[in-house]
């Protein structure tokens, strides 16, 4: 007998690189948990991603999978509302399709989600497959924000590349299709809903970092603005992190990485010349990039 359902959802863009190894983790992930899962992708894809999403669908044709595929990119927003309203699980895990999974994430994700935590954020770590100044930037960034997580609840806890949200809440939640930051925008309106939002660091899951300048300042870019999207929560929730904590933590993380404090100085001098450069071109639309989206 089936302890509950599972809902586990999944936006794609252009992932036929990745999407086969992905979901071979995924069912690995899932394939000895005492639950009944479903799965829902929501593919703006240009690519192949449809036609290997359909041979997914035989080859695991055990398992509860649908996949809706748009004709036009509608972005990530679109993508998870739709998967909140289809979803039929108690729990809903939320995951991109570009990353890879470290030992019994989903599982303490989804038993992470008791009494009155409505969402439960993932420890992020980065993977670089190439080695550059962009690439080290990015890691310092995870590794430092990561240390942030672990002092409590902050405008930085929640990333969307992994994390879980009960059903009940889930069913409830809008998010506007121009949101950028959509799952610190998710994290908001959780809180909002009288819910408790957790971070537990043993869900662990690996992206790849940006390597290059215009993956690295995209990102960059797309998080200031993502961030002031949010800002009238964070004033109201008053759970921005402390000065006095990002400044210890960051000085903390560069002594254990000082390459990445080098790196990150480094690119963050010509910082304020690509913002005012691209700012007006960043959208809520995913970024075709070849790092993490």
């Amino acid at each position: 007998m089936y302890e509950t359902t599972i809902t586990v959802g999944i936006p794609t863009f252009n992932e036929e690189s990745n999407i086969t190894a992905f979901f071979q983790q995924l069912v690995g992930q899932i394939g000895q948990m005492a639950y009944e899962f479903e799965i829902i992708l929501i593919d703006d894809s240009e690519d192949n991603t449809p036609f290997i999403l359909n041979e997914i669908r035989q080859t695991y044709s055990d398992l509860s999978i649908q996949v809706i595929h748009n004709n036009k990119r509608m972005g990530a927003a679109h993508a998870w509302n739709t998967i909140l309203q289809m979803a039929k699980g108690k729990i809903i895990v939320l995951l991109d399709a570009d990353i890879e999974f470290g030992k019994d994430c989903i599982k303490n994700l989804i038993t992470s989600i008791t009494g009155e935590v409505g969402l439960c954020a993932s420890n992020t770590l980065p993977r670089a497959k190439n080695k550059t100044r962009y690439s080290s930037a990015s890691s310092f960034i995870a590794y430092w924000l990561r240390s942030v997580r672990l002092h409590g609840l902050s405008q930085y806890t929640t990333m969307g590349r992994a994390l879980s949200l009960t059903g009940e809440v889930g069913k409830k939640i809008r998010i506007p299709n121009d949101i950028i930051a959509i799952d610190l925008y998710l994290q908001c309106l959780v809180i909002q809903a009288g819910k408790l939002v957790s971070y537990n660091d043993e869900a662990t899951i690996y992206f790849t970092p940006p390597s290059t300048r215009h993956d690295f300042y995209g990102q960059i870019v797309r998080a200031i603005r993502g961030h002031a999207q949010i800002n009238k929560f964070v004033r109201k929730f008053k759970f921005n992190a402390s000065p006095v904590t990002l400044i210890f933590e960051f000085l903390r993380t560069g002594s254990e990485y000082p390459r990445g404090v080098f790196d990150l100085i480094s690119c963050y001098i010509l910082l304020p010349i690509y913002y005012c450069k691209n700012r007006n071109n960043i959208s809520h639309l995913w970024d075709i990039a070849s790092s993490t989206k």
